[in-house]
């Protein structure tokens, strides 16, 4: 199962975006299939191409989903989510 704390163990600001001081919420939906893995991943609001392509990488790693059920079967879910790339203050 994954939380908040295994999308920071797992974020990665990339050295170009701390060199410019690109920061910002990267907000992306996704969908858990029906053996609880990561699907299709869809970038609803960027911030710049290398947060927005980091943002999906750790989604996509996200492990051990549970599955949506209708009727008792497993079934294809989307979810939306934040990933907030905060550069310290020095």
């Amino acid at each position: 199962m994954w939380n908040r704390q295994t999308i920071l163990s797992r974020l990665r600001n990339p050295q170009e975006a701390i060199d410019n001081n690109i920061q910002g919420r990267v907000i992306l939906k996704f969908v858990v299939t029906e053996d609880g893995s990561v699907g299709e991943i869809v970038l609803l609001k960027g911030v710049d191409s290398l947060l927005d392509q980091e943002a999906a990488r750790i989604i996509g790693t996200l492990p051990g989903f549970k599955p949506g059920k209708q009727g008792g079967k497993p079934v294809c879910v989307w979810y939306s989510i934040p990933v907030l790339f905060q550069l310290k203050q020095q």
